[in-house]
């Protein structure tokens, strides 16, 4: 059991000192001025309002919001009921950057946009920009909103198991 303990805190360990840079030391990209649209993904109650800004200050014309009808994310699910212009739902089932990706992809191209910014959590920021790669042909601008620390505490890990299956066991789109 000892040996355990070693072998799970050594892989923390691991997992903190690269996750750390890889996860959370990325700056945000510079917001562009003729985005097509700003899509905030699910998973945070931080990311609708900080996309919410974004449209607002002018940045992009359309707002994505990814919601998923469970959520507790009650502004999220208001929003989308009652749609008003410049918005656009997706619903992709479990709410994941791998059930997200594909439905953002084809709505972008859908639409024929160029640029979207993606705004999530920034540990997950990764993760889901390598996702929206693998299934769209467009620029990816990243914008990262703050967790609490305990949420990033516990999430930096778990973006190394979504990683993971992204590379591996979930590579297409």
């Amino acid at each position: 059991m000892r040996r355990f303990a070693i072998v799970v805190f050594l892989a923390l360990v691991a997992a903190y000192a690269i996750g750390i840079p890889l996860f959370l030391m990325r700056d945000d990209d510079p917001l562009p001025s003729d985005a097509d649209a700003i899509v905030a993904l699910s998973g945070s109650d931080n990311t609708l309002p900080a996309a919410q800004a974004l449209v607002g200050g002018g940045i992009a014309p359309m707002l994505v919001v990814s919601a998923d009808q469970k959520s507790r994310d009650q502004q999220r699910l208001q929003l989308c009921r009652t749609k008003p212009e410049g918005l656009v739902c997706v619903y992709a089932g479990q709410v994941t950057a791998f059930r997200e990706a594909p439905a953002i992809a084809a709505l972008a191209k859908q639409r024929d946009w160029d640029t979207i910014v993606l705004v999530t959590s920034r540990y997950h920021l990764f993760a889901a920009e390598r996702a929206l790669q693998r299934c769209g042909d467009f620029r990816i601008v990243e914008y990262g909103v703050k967790e609490p620390w305990w949420r990033t505490a516990i999430a930096v890990p778990l973006e190394w198991v979504k990683v993971g299956l992204g590379e591996t066991v979930r590579r297409g789109c």
